[in-house]
């Protein structure tokens, strides 16, 4: 099976441009310009958003089984954008013995900040449309989400309840997603089907296929493949006499 926690990083890098270009935005709003260019020995430079500009994120754990993958992902977009990540996660708990309805309560500190939320797939999208809504009912200021494998099986029919006993009209679960209020875009990886036509506007296909070509180069040439998740670069070749 596909392991969960290799696109982690390519997706970490797709978030932190994304974060970049809203702190630039956010810049631009208060007269200052990320693209102002630099003339510094014939060669032209953009100069950097300042780090006190990056936005405040907190990667949130759709559920205490993600903490794991979630923090693979914070460890990552943490070192790609050198400022501190807040992690926080979703616990969900029965109320009593026998009770078919959760609890959902979030732990960790969401309040006025950009928030992702992790989890390994998303099939009827109820528990991620339950855990977006919470993050921002809790005081987040945007709300993303990134899901390894958009499955959206079954035709993304809804006819159950969700975790919460809340009732959801036939719908499918990428139109359920979109009309979400609460979600900025879901990122989901290219895992499960080829640019599927009619996702909604709100969910976003990354390819997998650089992830893939790094990983077969490290295995060619007996290096670790796990060493993705850290950002190590490939040692270069000896050159040929």
């Amino acid at each position: 099976p596909v392991e969960h926690l290799l696109p982690g990083p390519v997706a970490a890098a797709y978030f932190n441009e994304e974060m970049y270009d809203l702190a630039n935005q956010r810049l631009e709003l208060e007269g200052f310009r990320r693209k102002t260019h630099v003339q510094c020995d014939s060669e032209t430079t953009d100069i950097p958003v300042p780090k006190w500009a990056y936005p405040e994120i907190t990667v949130v754990a759709a559920h205490e089984g993600h903490v794991a993958r979630a923090s693979e992902f914070r460890k990552v977009l943490q070192k790609l954008s050198g400022v501190e990540i807040g992690m926080a996660f979703i616990s969900k708990s029965r109320q009593a013995p026998g009770e078919k309805t959760y609890e959902t309560i979030l732990v960790g500190d969401v309040k006025d900040r950009e928030c992702i939320i992790i989890d390994d797939m998303v099939n009827t999208g109820t528990t991620m449309v339950s855990a977006i809504n919470l993050t921002k009912e809790s005081g987040a200021r945007g709300v993303y989400a990134y899901a390894t494998h958009g499955v959206f099986g079954g035709g993304g029919s809804l006819s159950d309840r969700d975790a919460d006993g809340n009732n959801f009209n036939s719908t499918t679960a990428p139109q359920m997603l979109n009309d979400t209020d609460a979600l900025e875009f879901l990122l989901v990886s290219n895992s499960v089907g080829k640019n599927r036509p009619g996702l909604a506007p709100k969910i976003r296909q990354l390819s997998v296929a650089p992830l893939l070509a790094e990983a077969i180069a490290r295995a060619l040439h007996n290096y670790s493949i796990s060493g993705i998740l850290d950002l190590e670069d490939l040692p270069k070749p000896p050159q040929r006499p």
